[in-house]
Protein backbone atom coordinates (compact mmCIF):
# COMPACT_ATOMS: atom_id res chain seq x y z
CA UNK A 1 0.00 0.00 0.00
CA UNK A 2 1.47 3.36 -1.02
CA UNK A 3 2.19 6.11 1.44
CA UNK A 4 -0.71 8.53 1.88
CA UNK A 5 0.02 11.81 0.17
CA UNK A 6 0.38 14.72 2.56
CA UNK A 7 -1.66 17.65 1.30
CA UNK A 8 -0.10 20.07 3.79
CA UNK A 9 3.25 21.80 3.74
CA UNK A 10 4.88 24.06 6.29
CA UNK A 11 4.44 27.73 5.35
CA UNK A 12 5.29 31.07 6.93
CA UNK A 13 2.28 33.30 7.52
CA UNK A 14 2.08 36.99 8.47
CA UNK A 15 -0.93 39.01 9.53
CA UNK A 16 -1.08 42.45 7.86
CA UNK A 17 -3.09 45.32 9.31
CA UNK A 18 -3.97 48.93 8.45
CA UNK A 19 -3.23 48.52 4.74
CA UNK A 20 -4.30 51.49 2.59
CA UNK A 21 -4.06 49.17 -0.44
CA UNK A 22 -3.15 45.51 -0.68
CA UNK A 23 -0.06 46.09 -2.79
CA UNK A 24 1.20 48.45 -0.07
CA UNK A 25 2.15 45.27 1.81
CA UNK A 26 5.22 45.12 -0.43
CA UNK A 27 8.06 47.63 0.06
CA UNK A 28 7.84 50.43 -2.46
CA UNK A 29 11.18 49.74 -4.15
CA UNK A 30 10.03 46.24 -5.12
CA UNK A 31 6.86 47.68 -6.65
CA UNK A 32 9.02 49.74 -9.00
CA UNK A 33 8.89 47.20 -11.81
CA UNK A 34 11.29 49.22 -13.98
CA UNK A 35 14.07 49.02 -11.40
CA UNK A 36 16.96 47.13 -12.99
CA UNK A 37 18.36 46.02 -9.61
CA UNK A 38 15.62 43.41 -9.30
CA UNK A 39 13.07 41.60 -11.44
CA UNK A 40 9.69 41.53 -9.71
CA UNK A 41 6.23 40.91 -11.07
CA UNK A 42 2.78 41.44 -9.55
CA UNK A 43 -0.37 39.70 -10.72
CA UNK A 44 -3.93 39.33 -9.50
CA UNK A 45 -4.67 35.65 -8.88
CA UNK A 46 -7.43 33.53 -7.37
CA UNK A 47 -7.20 31.37 -4.26
CA UNK A 48 -10.37 29.32 -4.70
CA UNK A 49 -13.10 31.99 -4.93
CA UNK A 50 -11.04 34.78 -3.36
CA UNK A 51 -9.02 37.36 -5.27
CA UNK A 52 -5.41 37.65 -4.12
CA UNK A 53 -2.11 39.19 -5.17
CA UNK A 54 1.02 37.30 -6.13
CA UNK A 55 4.40 39.04 -6.02
CA UNK A 56 7.42 37.12 -7.17
CA UNK A 57 10.84 37.77 -8.54
CA UNK A 58 14.58 37.55 -8.14
CA UNK A 59 17.50 39.74 -7.20
CA UNK A 60 20.62 38.81 -9.14
CA UNK A 61 24.14 39.44 -7.91
CA UNK A 62 26.87 39.18 -10.54
CA UNK A 63 29.40 38.58 -7.79
CA UNK A 64 28.69 37.24 -4.32
CA UNK A 65 29.85 39.51 -1.51
CA UNK A 66 32.14 36.85 -0.04
CA UNK A 67 34.17 36.35 -3.23
CA UNK A 68 36.37 39.36 -2.45
CA UNK A 69 37.53 37.77 0.80
CA UNK A 70 38.20 34.43 -0.93
CA UNK A 71 40.20 36.22 -3.63
CA UNK A 72 42.33 38.04 -1.06
CA UNK A 73 43.05 34.79 0.78
CA UNK A 74 43.80 32.62 -2.26
CA UNK A 75 44.92 35.11 -4.93
CA UNK A 76 42.26 33.62 -7.20
CA UNK A 77 39.78 35.87 -8.97
CA UNK A 78 36.31 34.45 -8.38
CA UNK A 79 33.43 35.67 -10.50
CA UNK A 80 30.68 33.74 -8.78
CA UNK A 81 27.22 35.23 -8.57
CA UNK A 82 23.96 34.18 -7.01
CA UNK A 83 20.25 34.73 -7.33
CA UNK A 84 17.83 35.42 -4.48
CA UNK A 85 14.31 34.26 -5.27
CA UNK A 86 11.19 35.21 -3.34
CA UNK A 87 7.42 35.18 -3.56
CA UNK A 88 4.55 36.51 -1.47
CA UNK A 89 0.84 35.74 -1.74
CA UNK A 90 -1.35 38.51 -0.30
CA UNK A 91 -4.76 37.09 0.64
CA UNK A 92 -7.40 39.64 1.74
CA UNK A 93 -9.13 38.95 5.03
CA UNK A 94 -12.57 37.36 4.69
CA UNK A 95 -14.11 40.66 5.82
CA UNK A 96 -12.79 42.25 2.59
CA UNK A 97 -13.92 39.68 0.03
CA UNK A 98 -16.18 42.00 -1.99
CA UNK A 99 -13.41 43.30 -4.24
CA UNK A 100 -13.57 43.34 -8.02
CA UNK A 101 -10.79 41.70 -9.96
CA UNK A 102 -7.91 44.14 -10.43
CA UNK A 103 -8.88 46.49 -7.61
CA UNK A 104 -6.29 44.77 -5.44
CA UNK A 105 -3.46 46.52 -7.25
CA UNK A 106 -5.03 49.93 -7.66
CA UNK A 107 -3.71 52.62 -5.36
CA UNK A 108 -7.11 54.31 -5.65
CA UNK A 109 -8.83 51.28 -4.08
CA UNK A 110 -11.84 52.01 -1.89
CA UNK A 111 -11.14 54.20 1.13
CA UNK A 112 -10.47 52.72 4.52
CA UNK A 113 -7.84 50.47 6.02
CA UNK A 114 -7.65 46.78 5.27
CA UNK A 115 -6.23 43.61 6.73
CA UNK A 116 -4.80 40.63 4.92
CA UNK A 117 -2.64 37.52 5.17
CA UNK A 118 0.82 37.28 3.65
CA UNK A 119 2.24 33.84 2.86
CA UNK A 120 5.95 34.12 2.11
CA UNK A 121 8.24 31.78 0.17
CA UNK A 122 12.02 31.86 -0.13
CA UNK A 123 13.19 35.34 0.87
CA UNK A 124 9.67 36.74 0.53
CA UNK A 125 9.65 38.04 4.10
CA UNK A 126 12.34 40.53 3.11
CA UNK A 127 10.11 42.36 0.64
CA UNK A 128 7.22 42.89 3.10
CA UNK A 129 6.74 46.42 4.41
CA UNK A 130 7.39 46.11 8.15
CA UNK A 131 4.99 48.97 8.93
CA UNK A 132 1.97 46.77 8.21
CA UNK A 133 3.04 43.57 9.96
CA UNK A 134 0.95 42.67 13.01
CA UNK A 135 3.69 42.48 15.64
CA UNK A 136 3.63 39.30 17.73
CA UNK A 137 0.85 37.70 15.67
CA UNK A 138 2.49 34.27 15.52
CA UNK A 139 3.24 34.26 19.22
CA UNK A 140 -0.37 35.18 20.04
CA UNK A 141 -1.56 32.19 18.03
CA UNK A 142 0.98 29.90 19.70
CA UNK A 143 -0.07 30.71 23.26
CA UNK A 144 -3.71 30.07 22.33
CA UNK A 145 -3.19 26.63 20.84
CA UNK A 146 -0.05 25.24 22.51
CA UNK A 147 0.12 22.69 25.28
CA UNK A 148 1.24 24.59 28.39
CA UNK A 149 3.84 21.90 29.14
CA UNK A 150 4.76 21.27 25.50
CA UNK A 151 7.02 24.28 24.94
CA UNK A 152 10.24 23.39 23.11
CA UNK A 153 12.09 26.65 22.45
CA UNK A 154 11.86 30.11 23.96
CA UNK A 155 13.71 33.22 22.77
CA UNK A 156 13.49 36.05 25.28
CA UNK A 157 15.00 39.41 26.13
CA UNK A 158 15.36 40.32 29.78
CA UNK A 159 14.61 43.98 30.43
CA UNK A 160 17.38 44.65 32.93
CA UNK A 161 20.21 47.10 33.47
CA UNK A 162 22.24 44.88 31.14
CA UNK A 163 19.67 43.47 28.70
CA UNK A 164 20.17 39.80 27.88
CA UNK A 165 18.94 37.89 24.85
CA UNK A 166 18.55 34.25 25.80
CA UNK A 167 17.42 31.15 23.92
CA UNK A 168 16.31 28.12 25.93
CA UNK A 169 15.45 24.71 24.51
CA UNK A 170 13.87 21.57 25.97
CA UNK A 171 13.47 19.06 23.09
CA UNK A 172 11.01 16.90 25.03
CA UNK A 173 8.88 19.90 26.01
CA UNK A 174 8.46 21.89 29.20
CA UNK A 175 6.70 24.82 30.86
CA UNK A 176 7.52 28.51 30.71
CA UNK A 177 9.11 28.30 34.13
CA UNK A 178 11.30 25.35 33.17
CA UNK A 179 12.50 27.38 30.17
CA UNK A 180 13.62 30.17 32.51
CA UNK A 181 10.84 32.68 31.84
CA UNK A 182 10.18 35.29 34.54
CA UNK A 183 6.91 37.16 34.28
CA UNK A 184 8.41 40.42 35.51
CA UNK A 185 10.64 42.06 32.92
CA UNK A 186 11.00 39.22 30.40
CA UNK A 187 9.45 39.49 26.99
CA UNK A 188 9.42 36.63 24.54
CA UNK A 189 10.35 37.18 20.90
CA UNK A 190 9.84 33.63 19.62
CA UNK A 191 8.10 30.50 20.85
CA UNK A 192 8.20 26.94 19.50
CA UNK A 193 5.67 24.52 20.95
CA UNK A 194 3.46 21.53 20.33
CA UNK A 195 -0.12 22.61 19.73
CA UNK A 196 -3.45 21.78 18.19
CA UNK A 197 -5.46 23.80 15.67
CA UNK A 198 -8.74 22.29 14.53
CA UNK A 199 -8.61 21.38 10.85
CA UNK A 200 -4.82 21.64 10.58
CA UNK A 201 -2.64 18.54 10.74
CA UNK A 202 -3.76 14.99 11.43
CA UNK A 203 -6.77 14.41 13.67
CA UNK A 204 -5.69 13.69 17.22
CA UNK A 205 -2.07 14.67 16.60
CA UNK A 206 -0.33 17.86 17.62
CA UNK A 207 1.69 20.02 15.26
CA UNK A 208 4.81 22.08 15.83
CA UNK A 209 3.87 25.76 16.05
CA UNK A 210 6.60 28.36 15.60
CA UNK A 211 5.36 31.76 16.67
CA UNK A 212 7.03 35.18 16.50
CA UNK A 213 5.82 38.09 14.38
CA UNK A 214 5.14 35.35 11.84
CA UNK A 215 3.47 31.98 12.27
CA UNK A 216 5.11 28.88 10.82
CA UNK A 217 2.80 25.85 10.68
CA UNK A 218 1.62 23.25 8.15
CA UNK A 219 -1.02 24.71 5.82
CA UNK A 220 -3.04 23.05 3.10
CA UNK A 221 -1.93 23.07 -0.54
CA UNK A 222 -5.60 22.95 -1.55
CA UNK A 223 -6.85 26.51 -2.30
CA UNK A 224 -10.24 26.11 -0.63
CA UNK A 225 -8.79 24.27 2.35
CA UNK A 226 -6.13 26.99 2.73
CA UNK A 227 -8.85 29.62 3.10
CA UNK A 228 -10.46 27.44 5.76
CA UNK A 229 -7.09 27.22 7.56
CA UNK A 230 -6.86 31.02 7.60
CA UNK A 231 -10.35 31.30 9.08
CA UNK A 232 -9.44 28.75 11.77
CA UNK A 233 -6.33 30.74 12.69
CA UNK A 234 -8.37 33.95 12.83
CA UNK A 235 -10.83 32.28 15.20
CA UNK A 236 -7.98 31.24 17.50
CA UNK A 237 -6.97 34.90 17.90
CA UNK A 238 -10.38 35.57 19.47
CA UNK A 239 -9.74 33.06 22.25
CA UNK A 240 -7.97 33.59 25.54
CA UNK A 241 -4.47 32.13 26.02
CA UNK A 242 -4.48 28.46 26.94
CA UNK A 243 -3.31 29.21 30.52
CA UNK A 244 -2.65 32.16 32.82
CA UNK A 245 1.05 31.28 32.64
CA UNK A 246 1.10 31.70 28.86
CA UNK A 247 -1.07 34.82 29.09
CA UNK A 248 1.88 36.50 30.85
CA UNK A 249 3.69 36.64 27.50
CA UNK A 250 1.37 39.46 26.44
CA UNK A 251 2.21 41.72 29.39
CA UNK A 252 5.24 43.43 27.88
CA UNK A 253 5.83 44.21 24.22
CA UNK A 254 8.64 45.89 22.30
CA UNK A 255 7.31 48.57 19.95
CA UNK A 256 8.47 47.90 16.39
CA UNK A 257 5.93 49.82 14.36
CA UNK A 258 7.51 52.90 12.83
CA UNK A 259 4.46 55.15 13.22
CA UNK A 260 4.10 54.40 16.95
CA UNK A 261 7.82 54.92 17.55
CA UNK A 262 7.63 58.27 15.78
CA UNK A 263 4.58 59.32 17.80
CA UNK A 264 6.37 58.38 21.03
CA UNK A 265 9.53 60.21 19.97
CA UNK A 266 7.42 63.32 19.33
CA UNK A 267 5.95 63.00 22.83
CA UNK A 268 9.50 62.72 24.16
CA UNK A 269 10.46 65.93 22.33
CA UNK A 270 7.44 67.72 23.82
CA UNK A 271 8.44 66.53 27.30
CA UNK A 272 12.02 67.72 26.74
CA UNK A 273 10.67 71.18 25.86
CA UNK A 274 9.07 71.44 29.32
CA UNK A 275 12.25 72.69 30.95
CA UNK A 276 10.73 73.78 34.26
CA UNK A 277 8.69 70.62 34.77
CA UNK A 278 10.51 68.07 32.64
CA UNK A 279 9.26 64.49 33.04
CA UNK A 280 12.27 63.04 31.21
CA UNK A 281 14.81 61.49 33.56
CA UNK A 282 18.49 60.63 33.29
CA UNK A 283 19.25 56.94 32.93
CA UNK A 284 22.98 56.31 32.85
CA UNK A 285 23.83 53.40 30.51
CA UNK A 286 25.54 51.61 33.36
CA UNK A 287 25.96 48.39 31.39
CA UNK A 288 28.43 50.27 29.17
CA UNK A 289 30.04 52.30 31.93
CA UNK A 290 30.62 49.19 34.04
CA UNK A 291 32.23 47.48 31.05
CA UNK A 292 34.54 50.34 30.11
CA UNK A 293 35.45 51.66 33.56
CA UNK A 294 35.16 54.95 35.40
CA UNK A 295 34.74 58.00 33.17
CA UNK A 296 36.21 61.37 34.11
CA UNK A 297 35.11 63.41 31.11
CA UNK A 298 32.81 63.26 28.11
CA UNK A 299 32.02 64.92 24.80
CA UNK A 300 28.75 65.38 22.92
CA UNK A 301 28.70 64.50 19.23
CA UNK A 302 26.21 65.29 16.49
CA UNK A 303 25.52 68.86 17.60
CA UNK A 304 28.37 70.97 16.22
CA UNK A 305 31.71 71.57 17.90
CA UNK A 306 31.62 70.75 21.61
CA UNK A 307 34.25 70.94 24.31
CA UNK A 308 35.44 68.07 26.48
CA UNK A 309 33.64 68.39 29.83
CA UNK A 310 34.56 67.08 33.25
CA UNK A 311 32.75 64.27 35.04
CA UNK A 312 29.55 62.78 33.61
CA UNK A 313 26.80 64.63 31.71
CA UNK A 314 23.82 65.99 33.58
CA UNK A 315 20.30 65.86 32.19
CA UNK A 316 20.46 69.51 31.11
CA UNK A 317 23.84 68.92 29.44
CA UNK A 318 22.16 66.37 27.21
CA UNK A 319 18.81 68.05 26.63
CA UNK A 320 19.74 71.73 26.23
CA UNK A 321 21.22 71.28 22.71
CA UNK A 322 17.90 69.71 21.66
CA UNK A 323 15.90 72.51 23.31
CA UNK A 324 18.06 75.18 21.67
CA UNK A 325 17.61 73.76 18.17
CA UNK A 326 14.89 74.82 15.75
CA UNK A 327 11.70 72.84 16.41
CA UNK A 328 11.84 71.21 12.98
CA UNK A 329 15.33 69.86 13.73
CA UNK A 330 14.85 68.58 17.27
CA UNK A 331 13.71 65.06 16.48
CA UNK A 332 16.57 64.50 14.05
CA UNK A 333 19.04 65.88 16.58
CA UNK A 334 17.69 63.61 19.30
CA UNK A 335 18.33 60.58 17.10
CA UNK A 336 21.73 61.79 15.88
CA UNK A 337 23.39 62.92 19.10
CA UNK A 338 25.72 60.64 21.03
CA UNK A 339 28.12 60.74 23.97
CA UNK A 340 31.72 59.52 24.11
CA UNK A 341 33.31 58.90 27.52
CA UNK A 342 36.97 59.42 28.38
CA UNK A 343 39.00 58.03 31.27
CA UNK A 344 41.02 61.25 31.70
CA UNK A 345 39.86 64.83 32.18
CA UNK A 346 41.74 66.02 29.09
CA UNK A 347 39.71 63.76 26.83
CA UNK A 348 42.65 61.96 25.24
CA UNK A 349 41.97 58.40 26.44
CA UNK A 350 38.76 57.20 24.79
CA UNK A 351 36.77 54.94 27.11
CA UNK A 352 33.63 54.13 25.12
CA UNK A 353 32.15 54.01 21.67
CA UNK A 354 29.47 56.53 20.72
CA UNK A 355 26.56 55.98 23.12
CA UNK A 356 23.26 57.21 21.57
CA UNK A 357 21.63 60.09 23.44
CA UNK A 358 18.37 58.17 23.91
CA UNK A 359 20.27 55.48 25.84
CA UNK A 360 20.84 58.14 28.51
CA UNK A 361 17.14 58.93 28.88
CA UNK A 362 14.10 57.31 30.42
CA UNK A 363 10.55 58.52 29.99
CA UNK A 364 7.03 57.17 30.31
CA UNK A 365 3.71 58.30 28.89
CA UNK A 366 0.16 57.09 28.31
CA UNK A 367 -1.57 56.86 24.93
CA UNK A 368 -5.16 55.62 24.68
CA UNK A 369 -4.97 54.09 28.14
CA UNK A 370 -1.72 52.19 27.46
CA UNK A 371 1.53 52.77 29.36
CA UNK A 372 4.60 53.24 27.16
CA UNK A 373 8.12 53.70 28.44
CA UNK A 374 11.56 54.37 27.00
CA UNK A 375 14.54 52.39 28.23
CA UNK A 376 17.86 51.49 26.57
CA UNK A 377 16.85 53.43 23.45
CA UNK A 378 13.78 51.21 22.97
CA UNK A 379 10.07 51.84 23.46
CA UNK A 380 7.92 49.28 25.28
CA UNK A 381 4.22 49.00 26.03
CA UNK A 382 2.78 47.33 29.11
CA UNK A 383 -0.57 45.66 29.62
CA UNK A 384 -2.80 47.77 31.91
CA UNK A 385 -3.37 44.98 34.43
CA UNK A 386 0.36 44.27 34.41
CA UNK A 387 1.07 47.91 35.30
CA UNK A 388 -1.35 47.66 38.23
CA UNK A 389 0.18 44.38 39.42
CA UNK A 390 3.69 45.85 39.37
CA UNK A 391 2.54 48.95 41.27
CA UNK A 392 0.79 46.84 43.92
CA UNK A 393 3.91 44.75 44.51
CA UNK A 394 6.13 47.83 44.73
CA UNK A 395 3.74 49.41 47.24
CA UNK A 396 3.89 46.21 49.30
CA UNK A 397 7.71 46.34 49.34
CA UNK A 398 7.71 49.97 50.53
CA UNK A 399 5.02 49.11 53.10
CA UNK A 400 7.49 46.83 54.90
CA UNK A 401 9.13 49.99 56.16
CA UNK A 402 12.76 51.11 56.08
CA UNK A 403 13.82 48.63 58.84
CA UNK A 404 15.60 51.45 60.72
CA UNK A 405 13.65 53.75 63.03
CA UNK A 406 15.62 56.73 61.77
CA UNK A 407 18.52 57.52 59.48
CA UNK A 408 20.68 60.64 59.48
CA UNK A 409 20.00 63.24 56.79
CA UNK A 410 22.58 63.67 54.08
CA UNK A 411 23.95 67.24 54.15
CA UNK A 412 24.91 69.04 50.94
CA UNK A 413 27.80 71.42 51.54
CA UNK A 414 28.30 74.56 49.46
CA UNK A 415 32.00 75.44 49.20
CA UNK A 416 32.20 77.69 46.11
CA UNK A 417 35.85 78.58 46.72
CA UNK A 418 37.01 74.96 46.78
CA UNK A 419 35.16 72.71 44.34
CA UNK A 420 37.38 69.73 45.11
CA UNK A 421 36.58 69.93 48.82
CA UNK A 422 32.89 70.41 48.02
CA UNK A 423 32.94 67.28 45.87
CA UNK A 424 34.80 65.37 48.62
CA UNK A 425 32.49 66.44 51.44
CA UNK A 426 29.34 65.62 49.46
CA UNK A 427 30.55 62.20 48.27
CA UNK A 428 28.76 58.98 49.18
CA UNK A 429 31.84 57.79 51.06
CA UNK A 430 31.50 60.63 53.55
CA UNK A 431 27.84 59.83 54.20
CA UNK A 432 28.51 56.10 54.43
CA UNK A 433 31.24 56.71 57.01
CA UNK A 434 28.81 58.76 59.10
CA UNK A 435 26.03 56.21 58.58
CA UNK A 436 28.23 53.33 59.76
CA UNK A 437 29.07 55.25 62.92
CA UNK A 438 25.41 56.15 63.49
CA UNK A 439 24.25 52.53 63.09
CA UNK A 440 27.20 51.00 64.89
CA UNK A 441 28.47 49.09 61.87
CA UNK A 442 31.44 48.91 59.51
CA UNK A 443 31.92 51.15 56.47
CA UNK A 444 32.93 48.96 53.52
CA UNK A 445 32.33 51.55 50.79
CA UNK A 446 34.91 51.16 47.99
CA UNK A 447 36.29 48.00 49.64
CA UNK A 448 36.17 45.63 46.69
CA UNK A 449 36.16 41.87 46.66
CA UNK A 450 37.18 40.18 43.44
CA UNK A 451 35.36 37.04 42.32
CA UNK A 452 37.53 34.36 40.77
CA UNK A 453 37.81 34.84 37.02
CA UNK A 454 36.44 38.41 37.12
CA UNK A 455 38.50 41.42 36.06
CA UNK A 456 36.45 43.88 38.08
CA UNK A 457 35.65 43.91 41.78
CA UNK A 458 32.33 44.40 43.54
CA UNK A 459 31.31 46.01 46.81
CA UNK A 460 29.80 43.60 49.31
CA UNK A 461 27.84 46.58 50.68
CA UNK A 462 28.39 50.15 51.83
CA UNK A 463 27.70 49.52 55.52
CA UNK A 464 27.79 46.11 57.21
CA UNK A 465 25.82 45.57 60.40
CA UNK A 466 25.74 42.61 62.74
CA UNK A 467 23.42 39.64 62.16
CA UNK A 468 23.92 39.62 58.38
CA UNK A 469 22.41 43.03 57.60
CA UNK A 470 23.92 44.52 54.42
CA UNK A 471 23.19 48.20 53.74
CA UNK A 472 23.59 49.65 50.22
CA UNK A 473 23.44 53.42 49.70
CA UNK A 474 22.98 55.47 46.53
CA UNK A 475 22.31 59.11 45.75
CA UNK A 476 19.40 58.90 43.31
CA UNK A 477 19.37 62.16 41.36
CA UNK A 478 16.41 60.66 39.49
CA UNK A 479 14.63 57.35 39.90
CA UNK A 480 16.52 55.75 37.02
CA UNK A 481 19.89 55.04 38.76
CA UNK A 482 17.96 53.09 41.39
CA UNK A 483 17.89 50.16 38.97
CA UNK A 484 21.68 50.09 38.89
CA UNK A 485 21.81 50.10 42.69
CA UNK A 486 19.34 47.21 42.81
CA UNK A 487 21.43 45.27 40.31
CA UNK A 488 24.54 45.79 42.44
CA UNK A 489 22.79 44.54 45.57
CA UNK A 490 21.62 41.39 43.81
CA UNK A 491 25.06 40.62 42.36
CA UNK A 492 26.61 41.02 45.82
CA UNK A 493 23.99 38.90 47.60
CA UNK A 494 24.10 36.16 44.98
CA UNK A 495 27.90 35.98 45.04
CA UNK A 496 28.20 35.95 48.82
CA UNK A 497 25.45 33.33 49.13
CA UNK A 498 27.18 30.90 46.78
CA UNK A 499 30.92 31.68 46.64
CA UNK A 500 33.13 30.61 49.54
CA UNK A 501 36.13 32.54 48.19
CA UNK A 502 34.07 35.75 48.06
CA UNK A 503 33.04 35.25 51.69
CA UNK A 504 36.69 34.68 52.64
CA UNK A 505 37.67 37.97 50.98
CA UNK A 506 34.80 39.75 52.74
CA UNK A 507 36.03 38.41 56.07
CA UNK A 508 39.42 39.99 55.33
CA UNK A 509 37.69 43.35 54.69
CA UNK A 510 35.79 42.96 57.98
CA UNK A 511 39.07 42.30 59.80
CA UNK A 512 40.71 45.35 58.19
CA UNK A 513 37.72 47.53 59.19
CA UNK A 514 38.09 46.48 62.83
CA UNK A 515 35.34 43.90 63.10
CA UNK A 516 37.45 40.78 63.04
CA UNK A 517 37.03 40.01 66.73
CA UNK A 518 33.24 40.13 66.57
CA UNK A 519 31.68 36.92 65.28
CA UNK A 520 28.31 38.67 64.86
CA UNK A 521 29.51 40.19 61.58
CA UNK A 522 28.42 37.62 59.02
CA UNK A 523 29.63 37.17 55.45
CA UNK A 524 26.37 35.78 54.07
CA UNK A 525 23.49 38.31 53.84
CA UNK A 526 20.23 37.67 55.68
CA UNK A 527 18.70 41.10 55.10
CA UNK A 528 19.46 43.76 52.49
CA UNK A 529 18.50 47.38 53.17
CA UNK A 530 18.63 49.66 50.13
CA UNK A 531 19.01 53.31 51.13
CA UNK A 532 18.04 55.71 48.35
CA UNK A 533 18.95 59.35 48.86
CA UNK A 534 17.16 62.08 46.95
CA UNK A 535 17.50 65.85 47.06
CA UNK A 536 14.95 67.80 49.13
CA UNK A 537 12.22 65.12 49.25
CA UNK A 538 11.98 61.42 50.08
CA UNK A 539 11.75 58.79 47.38
CA UNK A 540 8.39 57.03 47.19
CA UNK A 541 6.94 54.01 45.42
CA UNK A 542 4.91 56.33 43.18
CA UNK A 543 7.95 58.33 42.06
CA UNK A 544 9.83 55.32 40.67
CA UNK A 545 9.84 54.89 36.93
CA UNK A 546 8.29 51.80 35.37
CA UNK A 547 11.65 50.24 34.50
CA UNK A 548 12.85 50.63 38.09
CA UNK A 549 9.60 49.19 39.47
CA UNK A 550 9.94 46.10 37.29
CA UNK A 551 13.50 45.52 38.46
CA UNK A 552 12.63 46.13 42.11
CA UNK A 553 9.95 43.43 42.03
CA UNK A 554 12.19 41.05 40.08
CA UNK A 555 15.01 41.49 42.58
CA UNK A 556 12.66 41.12 45.54
CA UNK A 557 11.56 37.75 44.16
CA UNK A 558 15.20 36.71 43.70
CA UNK A 559 16.08 37.78 47.25
CA UNK A 560 13.11 35.82 48.60
CA UNK A 561 14.26 32.69 46.74
CA UNK A 562 17.64 33.04 48.50
CA UNK A 563 16.01 33.53 51.91
CA UNK A 564 17.04 37.19 52.08
CA UNK A 565 14.68 39.93 53.28
CA UNK A 566 14.59 43.27 51.47
CA UNK A 567 13.75 46.74 52.79
CA UNK A 568 13.77 50.12 51.06
CA UNK A 569 14.76 53.21 53.04
CA UNK A 570 14.72 56.81 51.87
CA UNK A 571 17.08 59.61 52.92
CA UNK A 572 16.78 63.31 52.12
CA UNK A 573 19.79 65.29 50.91
CA UNK A 574 19.53 68.95 51.93
CA UNK A 575 21.77 71.96 51.69
CA UNK A 576 23.67 72.46 54.93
Amino acid sequence: MGRKRNNEVRMTLYRLVDLPTYDAAICGKYRDFENEDHQYTCESVSIADRQALLFWGVIEHDRASWTKTVSELTNQNLNVGNTTASAVIIVPDDSDVDIDDGALIKSEMQKGLHSAWAITFGMGFQILDQNYIDIGFGQRVAIRCASSDGLNTLNKTTLAERPQMIRSTIPSGGTLRSLGFEELGDFVTRLVAKGTIEGIGSIGKSITVRGADSLNIPLSKSPQKLLENLSQIKNILNRKPISTELAALENLTLIKKKEINEELDQKLISAIDEKTNCSVELSYPYEMIDEFGQANSYKLYGVGRREIKDSMPTLDDLLNPVRDADKSLRLGLLRKMSVVLYSDQAGTDVLSQHIPLKKWLTYQTNINGKRYFLQNNRWYVMDREYVETISQEVNAIFARGPFFDELPKWPIYQIPDDKDKQRHDNAELQYNTALAEYLGGLCLDQQLIRPKGSKSGIEACDVLLKSGIFVHVKHISSSAPASHLLAQTLVSADLLSTDEEARRQLQEKINEAGGGNDSEYETKPKRVVVVMAQDDKPLSAESLFTFTKINLVRHDHRFASMGIKLNIASVIRKKH
